[in-house]
């Protein structure tokens, strides 16, 4: 009976009083402390080995590794409990709290692979509530009473008080570089998307390390689709596993309605007809406040997502590592901070997600029937992961519907809805020779989502993405091979006509007439004349250097099914304030941009470019070098 009452003080069960409204918890549970672990001690863990209620399971202490992690020590334990002989301690479990005489001591929080015993590393409590006590820095919203998700947060939020540091620390975003860093327009561009900076990772085959790993099980997710996610969260303690499923925003019936120690929690990352979330185990409960796995997810400190109540169906065996199979329930909060100790929840605030349409429409060849289906998710709001989770939410629509290695041409529209601004819209032709699979990499809208969510100049709220796919299997492409100047001059003052030679499919030439505005202002000089696909090109537009100006360079993209003719003259212009002065006279230049080393004046090569119709999805680009007629 002793024994039960110091379960119930320690914060086992979580009890809702009704009435008014009023929510009421355990107290928190008493800590034993680190100075009096010593080897040999035996105590108890909580973790939750199926469905929704914590188990029991002996451990005992091998020592105390000093200094693990900078200024954090480790607890080794080990546990001959019949529970632990098949699957060891398994991925899932971190988080698990454990007791000496009855008393919390740490988080089960590190593992080995590929042991013979079960033998890991656990994190002292007091190293977990330390970093708990960190001042959060994000605003939050939150009802009077503090009612369990009366409060709001986003991922980045600044005040006013640390906008001009959040400006001066966060690197220029221009718009090209940050293209340009996503590799090829018709490539996969979602392992290059940027992910946070995770501690580096010892090597899965390195069993004398003890690691920190997280199932994030993948629900929804086609084989190809899913290895992209392990590729793009490889060197992370997130490992993907095919082992979970969704509830969906509004939860499911029946499933937890609140943490509990020893229970499981899960990170969501994406949820609706897709699925991926992190879960570990919950180790300590302070009325709204949620310590849990041990270890960092990405260790990014201060950090927001969904979390959830998670249901165990059952823990993996695995020669290598075993892990949990479950699924997220219902969302009971959000998370706040990501540390090197642990990752800490409020369950009075909840984090908005981003919703997202993907719209698939494929016409039958021979009949011109059109057949047409959706998928419809919720993104993590994160600078770092949107893009790259909205890309594979992406590529796993275009795979299920459309699995087919075949030529295939698509017009792509994308749609990237921003608070308070016009939406930035887009509309892109691509073709690929291998499937449906590679025209993601072309699609604007989700490489627009990279330089918007790490822009330095102001904090955005994205409120929707979304992208529908009109896909026909068919090779209606030309690659550029030449350009040819009929009169081998360019007359100044009117449109000219150069040529384009392409290569079809088949190996057929095919001969394109392109117009190429020239001004009167380049007679007499020798131009470099290039000509592209739309989607190929450098944007015409200056650095930018506040919000207006980014978003004015994002909309003057091009698609792929025109042609851009680019005349680049001998002479510079400069960008000033995020405006082109293309035609400034040599002293002037030389006063400008040679000496300066502000952003507000920088030097830049003027583009004359004319866009036209092309007559199928243009691939490459050529250039020459032409004169332009000299005035009489």
């Amino acid at each position: 009976m002793r024994g039960i009452l110091r379960l119930l003080a320690a914060g086992f069960v979580t009890f809702v009083i009704s009435g008014g409204g009023a929510n009421a918890v355990a107290a928190p549970p008493e800590i034993y402390p680190l100075a009096k672990v010593t080897r040999g001690q035996t105590g108890y863990g909580m973790t939750t080995f199926a469905g929704n209620t914590p188990e029991r399971f002996t451990f005992e202490v091998v020592s105390v590794v000093k200094n693990f992690l900078p200024k954090q020590d480790i607890i080794l334990v080990k546990s001959a409990d019949p529970k632990m002989q098949v699957t060891g301690f398994w991925q899932g479990m971190s988080g698990s709290p454990l007791y000496i005489d009855d008393k919390l001591v740490c988080a089960f929080s590190y593992g080995f692979r590929f042991n013979k015993v079960a033998l890991g590393g656990c994190t002292p409590i007091e190293y977990m509530k330390r970093d708990s006590e960190i001042v959060r820095r994000a605003p939050t919203t939150t009802s009077k009473g503090g009612t369990p998700g009366s409060g709001t947060v986003r991922s980045v939020v600044p005040t006013a008080a640390t906008l001009e540091d959040w400006r001066r620390l966060t690197p220029k975003v221009d718009v090209n570089d940050a293209m340009a860093a996503l590799g090829p327009a018709r490539k996969s561009w979602l392992l290059s998307a940027p992910l946070p900076q995770a501690p580096t990772k010892p090597a899965a085959t390195d069993g004398d390390v003890m690691t920190a790993s997280v199932p994030m099980g993948v629900a929804g997710f086609s084989a190809p689709a899913y290895a992209q996610l392990a590729k793009l969260f490889d060197g992370s303690d997130l490992v993907p596993v095919r082992a979970g499923g969704t509830a969906g925003k509004g939860g499911t019936e029946g499933g937890p309605k609140a943490f509990v120690m020893g229970g499981s929690i899960s990170v969501e990352l994406i949820r609706g007809d897709m699925s991926a979330a992190a879960t570990g185990t919950v180790s300590h409960i302070d009325g709204n406040k949620i310590l849990a796995f041990g270890h960092p997810m990405f260790q990014t400190g201060e950090t927001y997502a969904p979390v959830a109540t998670a249901t165990v169906h059952t823990v993996i065996a695995s020669a290598q590592s075993a892990f949990v199979m479950a699924t997220p329930m219902n969302e009971v909060g959000s998370l706040v901070q990501d540390r090197q100790s642990s990752i800490m929840a409020d369950t009075n605030l909840r984090s908005p997600t981003i919703p997202m349409t993907i719209e698939i429409v494929t016409t039958v060849p021979g009949t011109g029937q059109k057949q047409t289906g959706q998928f419809n998710v919720e993104l993590l709001d994160s600078k770092f992961l949107t893009p790259a989770l909205a890309g594979a939410a992406l590529a796993n629509a275009i795979q299920y519907y459309l699995p087919d290695r075949d030529d295939v041409t698509a017009r792509v529209e994308s749609s990237v809805r921003i608070k308070g601004l016009p939406p930035i819209e887009f509309v892109d032709y691509v073709y690929a020779n291998d499937g449906a699979g590679s025209v993601m990499g072309g699609v604007r809208g989700l490489r627009a989502l990279v330089p918007l969510m790490l822009n330095p100049y102001a904090p955005i709220t994205i409120e929707s993405v979304d992208i529908k796919v009109d896909l026909r299997f068919e090779a209606n492409f030309g690659e550029l091979k030449e350009i040819r100047i009929p009169t081998t001059e360019l007359v100044p003052g009117q449109r000219n006509v150069v040529q384009a030679r392409m290569s079809t499919w088949d190996g057929q030439d095919l001969w394109e007439d392109v117009p190429v505005d020239v001004p009167a202002s380049l007679a007499g000089s020798i131009v470099n004349l290039e000509l592209t696909a739309g989607d190929n090109v450098r944007i015409d537009a200056a650095p930018p250097v506040d919000l207006p100006s980014l978003l004015g360079a994002l909309r003057k993209f091009l698609p792929g099914n025109v042609w851009a003719a680019t005349l680049l003259p001998a002479e510079d212009g400069v960008a000033l304030d995020g405006k082109l002065v293309r035609d400034l006279p040599a002293s002037a230049q030389d006063k400008l941009h040679p000496q300066t080393r502000v952003q507000r004046v920088v030097a830049y090569k003027p583009i004359l470019r004319t866009v036209s119709p092309a007559k199928r999805v243009v691939n490459g680009g050529a250039s020459t070098l032409v004169r332009v007629r000299a005035l009489k």
